[in-house]
């Protein structure tokens, strides 16, 4: 996957980290690709970390597995600022 709009074609999940204290938070790929453009590649996104602050995130797709249900995951609705 190159960019966020094959991600969202795909129905994909989008993980956030933060490489300096390994937060992370997961997106819906189409969420994402409405906000920020389909053609927007997953490095060009910038995540700022809600608990150190710092703009430094690992930004990776993955295919989530439907037949198991996650209860811990929380899924994150992007917003613009």
């Amino acid at each position: 996957m190159k960019t966020i709009g094959q991600a969202a074609r795909q129905g994909m999940l989008v993980r956030v980290m933060c490489r300096k204290c390994g937060k992370v938070g997961f997106f819906i790929a189409s969420d994402l690709a409405n906000v920020n453009g389909h053609g927007r590649s997953f490095e060009s996104l910038k995540f700022r970390c809600k608990e150190c602050d710092v703009v430094d995130c690992e930004v990776v797709p993955f295919d989530d597995d439907r037949d198991r249900v996650n209860k811990k995951r929380i899924v994150w609705r992007p917003v613009q600022m």
